[in-house]
């Protein structure tokens, strides 16, 4: 695809690259989620591109730090976008959140920082406007949850839509 054809995506929202979704999602999340107005922002990891120039190690911990401005506690969220359901090799629709690994590390950051960790899931075409947003715990979660689960765990639903 040329040039023309990613700005066309970009404007439109419709962009495939992985970078460009996570990085419009991250921005939802900590504009419309988590909101200034009810949490303070205590840390957030680098983006795609300036990792690419030289690695920072604590781009390992999930996208956010956030502290409750009610109650002082401090949590992380990892943003994850994805459009849909897929079909499991046993015929099931499920949403993979993330990969074994990834929820592996997000439970060592849980221990070993003390602040629990939550996996914000986006689920839509747009990740500027996702029709669903879950909160998922990563403490007893999977790296793939069914619908029945995410029904558990939404927290936000478009009013366009």
């Amino acid at each position: 695809m040329g040039f023309f054809g990613e700005l066309l995506e970009d404007v439109t929202g419709k962009a495939k690259r992985p970078e460009i979704k996570g990085d419009r999602f991250e921005s939802f999340v900590s504009e419309e989620i988590f909101n200034d107005k009810l949490f303070d922002l205590v840390e957030m990891t680098r983006d795609f591109n300036s990792n690419k120039e030289r690695f920072e190690e604590r781009s390992m911990n999930p996208d956010f730090c956030f502290r409750d401005k009610r109650t002082g506690e401090e949590f992380w969220i990892e943003a994850k976008y994805r459009n849909g359901f897929f079909k499991n090799d046993k015929g099931q629709f499920v949403c993979e959140i993330c990969k074994p690994w990834q929820l592996d590390r997000y439970k060592e950051v849980e221990k070993n920082s003390g602040k629990k960790v939550y996996i914000c899931l986006g689920l839509g075409e747009d990740p500027r406007y996702p029709e669903t947003v879950h909160l998922i715990p990563v403490y007893g979660a999977y790296p793939q949850l069914f619908q029945s689960k995410l029904k558990e765990t939404l927290i936000w639903r478009n009013p366009d839509i």
